[in-house]
């Protein structure tokens, strides 16, 4: 019978030491941010016209600002020499035209954007 009480003490006395640990102890401050902090913009483009070359082109243009003002908040986040951001803008803009998987926005940034090493 002593053996079944020395126990008890001991599971009384971990418990009692966690709950001190776990009071005491702060959770990591990242546990409560969201996992991806990556700027986004929503570029809305349903008054377009896809299939004309104007309503094409004001896609394009409106998807390439939205990819700079990406990139700026990058670049002010962390540290982004003129070739990284110029490497973020080519890889968001292209993301984005992949995204509306257009035929004829894909010919448009290819023919302005040629394909390159970024």
């Amino acid at each position: 019978m002593t053996l079944h009480i020395a126990s008890w003490y001991r599971l009384l006395t971990t418990v009692a030491l966690f709950s001190f640990l776990s009071a005491t102890i702060p959770l990591p401050t990242f546990a409560a941010q969201p996992v991806n902090k990556t700027p986004s913009v929503t570029v809305k483009y349903a008054d377009l016209n896809l299939n004309t070359d104007a309503g094409t082109r004001e896609l394009l243009d409106r998807l390439s600002k939205a990819a700079d003002r990406v990139c700026h908040k990058v670049r002010w986040n962390s540290v982004l020499d003129d070739y990284g951001f110029y490497r973020c803008y080519r890889r968001t803009l292209a993301a984005a035209v992949d995204k509306v998987h257009h035929s004829q926005l894909s010919a448009l940034f290819a023919a302005a954007y040629r394909k390159s090493a970024y």
